[in-house]
């Protein structure tokens, strides 16, 4: 009898982009894109062309979750979200369990829509509703209020999905306290099983970037946004969701699985116009520009050695970067880092980040207790100061 064993494969997930919205806004800085609905056949019949060639290249890998992002994915017909999951199921080896995440506007979800959604397997929707503010929905550009909010999830919760998701965005400027209070007490009254609260920030490059530098628009205080967090937290928390990650929220067993590969730096195939994707140690992009995006997938090609003739870059990660990818990326969870499974797969890595890890523990924003190094509840507010200081330790303060 033989003693060898077979290591299991390798979980890996798919990233779906859908660059398409019906109006760009104005903080958002993903490749996306107003006006060219047009494109959506085009763009379909490219992304499940992407999809069959990369699946031999994790061919036995098992799939276990799936996530559509944007964009506003649903633009897209129940049929068309049918036939691209549908080609996944041929092509690869998804589990029968395996969560998938579609995301979703309040002013373009119909029940007939999120029906047809949740038939061709989607699990969990995640709603963009942003704040309940009929003043802040005009300044985000967002093209719904609070009652077509409301109504999205009730159609939701109708379509009967495993997990109801809503993000929220706190932080704006000219925000209160007391208005992301309400928003936030009366995102709780829609009973969602995740929220997923994010402080605002201001993306180079985007049109309200331009109109911050400009002076017409100011930049909320920092202390205010602060004393915002603390609120949701303790809020939250009273309310029975809890925290995994700093902006993200669950009730139990409704945890997002697809953001977690990202947060544990896992292993996820990314298609469609600007997704990246991390297969093999090689981190890619994908061409940005939708019609040059289709018209890529209908040549033959790839580049060098990866399938698709879509990817337009690609970085093999060293030793060094995955192991400050898995550092920033695992201490943005509250379970933080595993110091024997970080150890195990990044030898003694730690020490070329000793310098920005000790200025966080003397700053009280690292606590190091039961062999995992976690943020602080400080070190969550503060949390992007010490990551500039990993990736450049020479920029940590000499005590």
């Amino acid at each position: 009898m033989s003693n060898h064993t077979t290591e299991a494969p390798r979980p890996v997930s798919i990233y779906l982009h859908v660059p398409f919205c019906t109006v760009r806004c104005a903080y958002c800085d993903f490749n996306t894109y107003a006006n060219l609905e047009s494109l959506i056949p085009a763009w379909e019949l490219a992304l499940r062309e992407e999809l069959a060639r990369w699946a031999s290249s994790v061919a036995g890998r098992p799939v276990q979750t799936i996530f559509l992002g944007g964009g506003t994915p649903s633009l897209l017909e129940g049929k068309a979200v049918a036939r691209i999951l549908k080609a996944i199921r041929r092509d690869y080896s998804l589990t029968p369990d395996a969560e998938i995440t579609m995301e979703a506007n309040p002013e373009s979800v119909e029940l007939d829509r999120l029906t047809a959604y949740r038939a061709a397997g989607v699990t969990r929707i995640s709603i963009g509703v942003q704040s309940l503010n009929a003043d802040e929905l005009r300044f985000l550009d967002r093209l719904h209020d609070a009652n077509r909010a409301a109504r999205a999830v009730e159609l939701a919760r109708a379509a009967t999905f495993e997990s109801i998701s809503l993000d929220l965005i706190f932080g704006l400027p000219r925000q209160s306290l007391s208005s992301w209070q309400r928003t936030l007490e009366g995102a709780l009254a829609l009973a969602p099983d995740h929220l997923s609260c994010y402080a605002l920030t201001v993306e180079e490059g985007t049109p309200l970037a331009s109109r911050v530098t400009a002076g017409s628009v100011r930049e909320a205080n920092s202390d205010l946004v602060a004393e915002m967090a603390d609120w949701t937290e303790t809020c939250l928390a009273a309310a029975g969701y809890a925290q995994y990650e700093i902006s993200n929220f669950a009730k139990p067993g409704h945890t997002c699985q697809h953001n977690l590969v990202y947060w544990r730096h896992q292993e996820y195939v990314g298609v469609g116009p600007g997704a990246h994707g991390f297969v093999d140690g090689v981190r890619y992009a994908v061409e940005r520009s939708p019609s040059r995006y289709i018209d890529s997938l209908s040549q033959p090609g790839e580049l060098d050695g990866l399938p698709s003739p879509a990817i337009v870059s690609q970085e093999p990660i060293d030793d060094t970067t995955a192991a400050l990818d898995a550092i920033v990326m695992g201490l943005r969870l509250n379970a933080g880092i595993d110091m024997e499974t970080f150890e195990a797969q990044h030898g003694d890595a730690w020490s070329a980040f000793q310098p920005a890890l000790r200025w966080g523990k003397d700053s009280e924003l690292l606590a190091h207790a039961g062999g995992r190094l976690r943020l602080t509840r400080k070190g969550r507010r503060l949390a992007n100061e010490l990551f500039v200081l990993l990736l450049e330790p020479t920029l940590v303060p000499v005590s």
